[in-house]
């Protein structure tokens, strides 16, 4: 009998910063699979034991300071690939029978900056690791901070990001020609059409209090799991708590077969 997995997706801007945050929001919500982005810090400090008490075994791709990403399962992450470069960006593994591509998308600071041009980049090898991924496993979950806004349901005040690295046309235009190559299909917008639902408010404009945000997380499965998929939402409450990170977690539940619900 088929029963659902729970899986999300956070940039939880510092493991260690914003631990019992993180450890609080696992045990109310009990997810089988976490993907943390902006995990900021290296294996030899990462909470692995901690984790461990929660009941989650971690896969790490860490940096210190800046960037880095985990898996987090209820099971051992096996077959994990990382990285495009230097940076600790990406993370793929496999739990749960699921191959899932945990992504942090660099942000390219300003539209023709070399950060950006790096993005541009970026994308582009993320592109290729995705086909080689998809070659070896037919079905995965593509899931983390895309640093992209996909449309303009995606913010609450889109002309105020005309312009920006957020939403230029290129980087909007490779994301959508990620998604189209590879047919991947966003689950929350599936799961819930509407504009008003964002993941990320900036700390300095107090945005999280005048709802004034953006979708730049995003959870994308292949068409075979996407059809599994039951329910998408966005915990925004855990962006209002105290010291929260800048973004809030985004949840999934997929029908598998032989894991008990939660």
């Amino acid at each position: 009998m088929d029963s659902p997995i729970k899986c999300v997706t956070w940039n939880v801007n510092s493991a260690r910063a914003r631990y019992e945050r993180i450890a609080a929001f696992l045990q109310a919500h009990q997810p089988d699979v976490a993907c943390l982005q902006e995990v900021k810090c290296t294996e030899a400090v990462f909470p692995f034991s901690d984790l461990m008490g929660l009941g989650y075994q971690a896969a790490l791709f860490g940096q210190r300071t800046y960037n880095g990403v985990a898996i987090l399962s209820r099971e051992q992450v096996s077959q994990v690939d990382t990285g495009l470069d230097q940076e600790a960006r990406v993370i793929a593994g496999t739990a749960l029978g699921v191959r899932w591509i945990n992504v942090y998308v660099p942000n390219g600071q300003r539209v023709g900056s070399s950060k950006y041009q790096y993005k541009l980049a970026w994308l582009a090898k993320l592109e290729s690791f995705l086909l080689e991924q998809q070659a070896r496993h037919d079905d995965f979950v593509l899931l983390g901070d895309f640093n992209v806004i996909l449309d303009e349901l995606d913010a609450a005040h889109p002309d105020a990001w005309e312009g920006t690295v957020l939403c230029d046309p290129a980087t909007r235009g490779k994301v959508e020609e990620i998604r189209q190559r590879l047919g991947l299909v966003d689950v929350l917008r599936k799961h819930a059409p509407g504009p008003g639902i964002y993941t990320w408010w900036d700390y300095r404009s107090r945005g999280f209090e005048w709802n004034d945000g953006v979708r730049i997380d995003h959870i994308l499965m292949t068409p075979g799991l996407a059809s599994r998929s039951v329910n998408a939402w966005v915990d925004a409450a855990e962006r209002g708590r105290e010291r929260p990170s800048d973004h809030a977690p985004v949840l999934a539940r997929l029908l598998l077969s032989g894991h008990p619900a939660t």
